[in-house]
């Protein structure tokens, strides 16, 4: 089973489209409001990562930093999604 976690806004048309394009693929995820746990996301994304985040959505797959919905989409295009995924 795939643990997928995405950091998301409401109002961001990058999140819902990254959440769209993993429940089109039938992937389930956890999803993290920013509002509710930015300093949560920065502090987990700066310090198991070492990435400086000040952008929505941002993306982790099985513990594998992945970034925000443009990544997410060239990894599907390329077929490389695959690689971060338990099949």
């Amino acid at each position: 089973m795939n643990k997928i976690e995405i950091y998301t806004t409401k109002l961001c048309p990058f999140c819902v489209k990254a959440k769209k394009l993993l429940q089109t693929l039938s992937l389930e995820y956890t999803e993290h409001n920013v509002e509710d746990s930015f300093d949560e996301m920065c502090s987990r994304l700066g310090e198991q990562f070492g990435k400086v985040i000040s952008t929505v959505p941002q993306i982790i797959i099985n513990e594998k930093y992945v970034g925000g919905y443009s990544d997410l989409e060239a990894l599907y295009k390329s077929g490389e999604l695959k690689k971060y995924l338990n099949e």
